[in-house]
């Protein structure tokens, strides 16, 4: 029974600690037919912007002070880096937000987290357009 408890254990931390790559894999597993269809039906993109799709939004702490965006985005040239996960928000071609993560699902398709307030829609043309009008606030 201990040993059992022991194993328990240990594998609830290792998937905790594998989450942030486990939980897209496995969503894209599940949805990616669907994700795939309406993304694809979309129209052309401009100015070089990748196709994409919002797909996981997540607040800091689970508290209301900040949003991470997660999109699905169609890259068929496959010039996006297959993993990464910066320090400082960087930008990337096709992408206009700062991007913080990028986990490639299968050739042509990645998750991509965008910086802390940036949404990558038309409600938000431009991607830090909200986080820069804070800064200069203060």
């Amino acid at each position: 029974m201990v040993l059992a408890f022991a194993a328990f254990v240990l594998v609830s931390i290792a998937l905790l600690r594998a989450k942030d790559v486990l939980h897209p894999a496995i969503r894209w597993l599940v949805s990616s037919h669907q994700l795939k269809s309406e993304v694809l039906a979309q129209s052309a993109p401009k100015d070089g912007e990748l196709r994409h799709l919002e797909w996981a939004g997540d607040g800091w702490g689970g508290a209301p002070i900040g949003d991470w965006m997660g999109y699905v985005v169609f890259d068929p040239s496959n010039s996006l880096p297959a993993h990464a996960r910066y320090a400082n928000p960087v930008n990337l071609n096709g992408i206009p937000c700062h991007v913080i993560s990028i986990h490639r699902l299968e050739p042509e398709w990645y998750s991509v987290v965008v910086g802390m307030n940036e949404f990558w829609d038309a409600m938000h043309p431009h991607c830090g357009a909200l986080a820069l009008k804070v800064k200069d606030q203060n």
